[in-house]
C-alpha cells in the first residue's frame, strides 16, 4: 500500500426505504467510479429511522459495504438483539458499557490489507455512555497491534466533541 492512496466511501445516515433504495442504486456506481479501499455505511436509521434489521444489514453487505456502523438509534428496533452478536461486520458504539451486545470494532480485508473499523459515540446530547476518548485510546492500542489502517466513525452531535476527537 506504500505510496498509494487509500479511498474510503462512507455513506450515512441511511434513513428508511428511500435511503436504502439510494444505496442499492448508487453504491455500485460510486464503487466503480472511485474504487474505494473501504466502504462503510451508517445504518442506525435504516429501518424507517428506527434502528436496523438483519435483512437490511445483509442487504448493505450484498450491495458492497464492508462494514455497517451504528449510533444512538442502535436499539430502536428490538430485532437487533436477535442478530447483533453474530453480525461480523456490524459495529455499535464501542463506548457502550461492558456487557452490551455486539462489538465496537471489526476488521475487514481489501486485497492484502487488513483495516480496522471502529465506532464511537459522543456524550453531548446523547444517552449516558463511557468516555469515548478513553475508549478510543484503549481500542487504538489494541488494534494497532494488528493493523495501522484504522477508520473511526465518531457519531457525535457536538462540533466541539468532534474537533476534540481529531485533535483540532
Amino acid at each position: 500500500m506504500e505510496g498509494e492512496c487509500m479511498r474510503i466511501l462512507f455513506i450515512g445516515d441511511v434513513v428508511g426505504a428511500p435511503g436504502r433504495q439510494m444505496v442499492q442504486e448508487y453504491m455500485p456506481k460510486l464503487k466503480k467510479q472511485f474504487k474505494p479501499t473501504l466502504t462503510v455505511i451508517n445504518g442506525e436509521n435504516a429501518a424507517s429511522g428506527k434502528g436496523i434489521t438483519e435483512k437490511i444489514y445483509k442487504g448493505f453487505l450484498d450491495a458492497g459495504a464492508q462494514a455497517v456502523t451504528l449510533g444512538n438509534h442502535t436499539w430502536d428496533n428490538r430485532d437487533i438483539f436477535q442478530f447483533i452478536s453474530q453480525a461480523k461486520h456490524m459495529v455499535r458504539p464501542a463506548n457502550y458499557p461492558n456487557g452490551t451486545p455486539g462489538k465496537g470494532y471489526t476488521y475487514v480485508r481489501f486485497n492484502d490489507i487488513e483495516l480496522a473499523v471502529v465506532n464511537l459515540m459522543g456524550r453531548t446530547f446523547m444517552p449516558a455512555l463511557d468516555c469515548p476518548f478513553k475508549k478510543a485510546d484503549e481500542i487504538l492500542e489494541e488494534v494497532s497491534k494488528r493493523t495501522s489502517f484504522i477508520f473511526v466513525d465518531f457519531h457525535a452531535e457536538a462540533t466541539s466533541e468532534k474537533q476534540a476527537m481529531v485533535g483540532i
